[in-house]
């Protein structure tokens, strides 16, 4: 396929559409945004947890660091906060919830454990704990690397802990040496850390669009951007298990241009693909619900499955599909049914039950294309549950098969 091609077709994907955006914004539209922030946290949840274990560790010690030395003095109210709220965020990183419930929960979590933290860590320092100040750091660092915090999200709870400190130095009479040198590192650390935490994140968030694009393409047919056979295969089989578990009637399409052969023998292959693409697009707009799957089956045929569609409801949509074919009005002198390219269509409706297979309902599909071809094309016929009864027995076979097929031209 040409590059002309290959843009058109990608122009549907929203990873390609984003990428070639290459938008410097630190966010992407909803829901690609959603679906980046589930992949980060999924791919960080080791990190996540050993981050929250660690700060439930450090928080634990503080407190019976403060115990020790002071057996008569209580924890305050702050410390038991950052304790409780560091056995949250620990809790829901290492629960079945995590992706959904994790980040809602930390965003607001962390900023208010970072300020209470740091208001405690310098009143200690002012106290005579000298050491109490090499923590702070641990503030700026954690939310924008290990407690799996977007950058905006990690950029607000590090920048509350400088803010902290800065007011927190005044409010406790920080000796102003100390006050200052402090102060001089948490905004030097917080400079770095934000400059190389968005680096990071532009890293991340291309890769992740290039992945899902990878993994777009390889569930497309990359000449029309339909499904390709493999994801047709594989729906199938599923859409027929959650059909029979509900009972749920499921059509299946097999769709073939007519006399397709002719076209490329007189326009040329490339017009062929146009026509190819252009048929494909048209289809596709008549199977837009959630669970109707359009793909390419091979050469100029395609299939579609109808989950939870009568047939009634399948009959319609495959004549929306062929009127729209042929509504495209691309010339075609080689057709001896229209002047114009056609679609013939068959269709067939059952309801998946344990003794049936979806293998069935396939072939029921083609014999009802056989017998749309055989009845003159561009044309849409429908079999259901009656047909595949006689079909499953060997009755369809022996009375109706050789019948349709004799009556099929090539095409």
């Amino acid at each position: 396929m040409n590059q002309g091609a290959s843009a058109e077709v990608l122009t549907d994907s929203v990873y390609a559409a984003q990428l070639q955006n290459d938008s410097r914004a630190a966010r992407f539209p909803e829901p690609l945004e959603s679906s980046y922030i589930r992949t980060w946290l999924r791919n960080n949840r080791v990190v996540v947890r050993c981050a929250c274990l660690l700060t439930v560790v450090l928080v634990a010690m503080r407190v019976a660091e403060t115990r020790l030395t002071s057996p008569i003095a209580s924890p305050s109210a702050p410390v038991f906060i950052v304790l409780a709220s560091s056995l949250v965020l620990l809790w829901l990183a290492w629960s079945g919830s995590y992706e959904r419930w994790y980040l809602p929960f930390a965003r607001v979590l962390v900023p208010v454990r970072n300020v209470l933290g740091v208001l405690l860590l310098v009143r200690a320092s002012a106290a005579g704990g000298s050491d109490a100040l090499m923590v702070l750091p641990l503030t700026i660092i954690g939310p924008f690397y290990f407690l799996g915090l977007p950058f905006r999200s990690g950029l607000l709870a590090a920048g509350l802990s400088v803010l902290t400190e800065l007011f927190a130095a005044r409010w406790f009479h920080l000796p102003a040496d100390t006050a200052v040198s402090t102060a001089g590192f948490l905004v030097t650390t917080l400079g770095a850390c934000a400059v190389a935490a968005r680096v990071l994140d532009r890293q991340a968030r291309r890769a992740f669009l290039e992945s899902q694009l990878v993994g777009e393409l390889a569930q497309h047919d990359v000449l029309t951007w339909t499904k390709n056979r493999r994801i047709f295969d594989e729906s199938l089989t599923r859409l027929w298990r959650q059909a029979g578990a509900d009972a749920r009637p499921l059509a299946i399409m097999l769709i073939d241009i007519d006399y397709f052969k002719a076209y490329n023998d007189r326009y040329g292959h490339q017009a062929g693909d146009a026509a190819l693409r252009q048929s494909a697009q048209a289809m596709q707009g008549c199977a837009r619900r959630p669970f109707d799957l359009l793909a390419r089956y091979g050469g100029e045929e395609f299939g579609v499955i109808l989950f939870d569609t009568d047939r009634a409801g399948a009959e319609e949509i495959a004549e929306a599909m062929r009127r729209t074919v042929q509504d495209l009005a691309i010339e075609h002198d080689g057709s001896r049914c229209c002047d114009v390219l056609t679609i013939s269509v068959g269709v067939a409706v059952v309801e998946p039950t344990a003794w049936r297979n979806p293998y069935g309902a396939l072939q029921l599909a083609d014999e009802a294309l056989y017998r749309a071809k055989s009845n003159g094309r561009n044309r849409v016929e429908v079999m259901d549950d009656i047909e595949h009864r006689m079909l499953v027995t060997g009755e369809f076979s022996k009375d109706i098969v050789a019948d349709l097929k004799s009556g099929a031209t090539a095409g």
